[in-house]
């Protein structure tokens, strides 16, 4: 890596994962109302793991905001925070740049607009910037070193990837 940079960001793991049981948004009504995670679970699960570290070691996370709902229902299911807690990190400013935990430092999908099925290389582009010290003004302060993303498809198809320094 460093043949081609000074600053190099590895790829710590890349995880897709879907529902066990199928996926709701196309009716699998033989789908358990309860003990089926979402595919995010799995694959933030799946992620954590094959890298070797825990959502705690996050320093700032690229999540799939759709819309407004889905960036607050993705923090849980990343294990960024435990349900129900996002809230008040939204509201305390935990989830800004100079929070403990910043998300969609870019803006997210809502403010950039949604490249089906690009998702996700706009947000490795920002988690690579952030990382390296190169976002300017949007810049995490603190030399963040583990960044997440997270992006979601229809149908109940998700994939987390983490990167470091």
């Amino acid at each position: 890596a460093h043949t081609f940079t000074d600053k190099p960001v590895y790829v710590r793991a890349c995880e897709i994962r879907t529902r066990r049981y199928g996926a709701y948004e196309v009716h699998a009504t033989f789908a358990p109302l309860e003990g089926d995670a979402s595919p995010t679970v799995y694959a933030s699960k799946a992620a954590y793991e094959a890298a070797g570290i825990g959502p705690e070691d996050v320093d700032v996370a690229q999540l799939q905001d759709t819309d407004a709902g889905a960036e607050v229902i993705h923090m849980a299911e990343t294990g960024l925070c435990a349900d129900g807690e996002q809230e008040k990190l939204i509201a305390d400013g935990a989830t800004e740049i100079h929070g403990s935990i910043p998300v969609n430092t870019d803006g997210g999908l809502i403010a950039n607009g949604e490249p089906i099925g690009a998702s996700g290389l706009r947000q490795m582009h920002e988690l690579v910037r952030q990382l390296r010290g190169e976002a300017g003004e949007r810049q995490v302060p603190g030399n963040p070193r583990v960044g997440l993303a997270q992006v979601y498809g229809a149908p109940g198809t998700a994939s987390a990837t983490v990167l470091s320094l």
